[in-house]
């Protein structure tokens, strides 16, 4: 989880996080156009969902390995980061990139802000290029902490 303040804009991040295999298949022109209308897209849903907000923390990804799945091991660290982000009484902002981690963000309380279509047009559900494709889906999600007397006085 980022806190406040951090960032994740750049290429080594992305790296790190296993998006090369995405980045591959969309080649420089589509990485380019997909770096901009991602950037301009989440900007508007985050201007949306964090209602002049402007610290927050930042859930880039999160994943667990096929063998491990449905052992509650995403939603223990999830857990974890809204436990901090309660005692900080900040908000956790994240975007969903499947439909299976958006169902367990709003299990866990996470309010769906938006649903974004990246590359519509240009590229498949996959992001491989598709004339005429669907594009990549990815839902933007806010969690609110829960009101303590501390946080209203």
């Amino acid at each position: 989880m980022i806190p406040p303040g951090g960032y994740i804009d750049n290429v080594w991040t992305l790296l790190w996080a296993g998006f090369l295999g995405v980045l591959w298949k969309m080649g420089l022109a589509g990485v380019k156009r997909l770096w901009f209308e991602f950037s301009d897209k989440i900007d508007n849903a985050k201007k949306k969902g964090l209602r002049g907000q402007s610290r927050y923390y930042y859930v880039f990804s999160i994943g667990t390995d096929r063998e491990h799945r449905g052992k509650g091991l995403a939603k223990a660290i999830m857990r974890d980061h809204q436990q901090t982000a309660q005692a900080a009484n900040l908000p956790i902002w994240l975007e969903a990139t499947t439909a299976g981690s958006r169902a367990l963000y709003l299990s866990m309380g996470f309010e769906e802000v938006e649903e974004i279509r990246l590359g519509k047009g240009n590229v498949a559900a996959d992001a491989s290029l598709q004339s005429g494709g669907p594009g990549v889906a990815l839902w933007a999600m806010i969690w609110w902490p829960t009101p303590t007397p501390e946080a209203t006085s």
